[in-house]
């Protein structure tokens, strides 16, 4: 296969894994994707984890965890909700 076309193969392949992705609510990230994703540690991650308001992880393999992107944005989401509701009683309109 020539070098172009070897690109333009991979460059479909990785359009179409992108397209299947967005198309999903179930895509699930490692724990290092999922600690950037909220903006912390991977330690602090792992302690959220053990709170029962956290979302739940998924176990993929023996030593494998990941967690649905979609259950993470809610549960930031949901903090946001916590805190504008917390400043000045009422609930501000973004």
């Amino acid at each position: 296969m020539k070098m172009a076309n070897y690109q333009f193969v991979d460059n479909r392949r990785r359009a179409a894994l992108r397209t299947a992705r967005e198309l999903t609510n179930h895509t699930i990230v490692r724990t290092a994707e999922a600690a950037a994703i909220l903006g912390i540690t991977v330690k602090h991650l792992h302690t959220l984890s053990t709170k029962s308001d956290f979302p739940v992880k998924i176990k993929l393999g023996s030593h494998a965890v990941g967690w649905r992107v979609l259950d993470l944005e809610k549960w930031i989401d949901s903090k946001q909700d916590k805190q504008t509701l917390t400043k000045g009683g009422q609930k501000d309109v973004l």
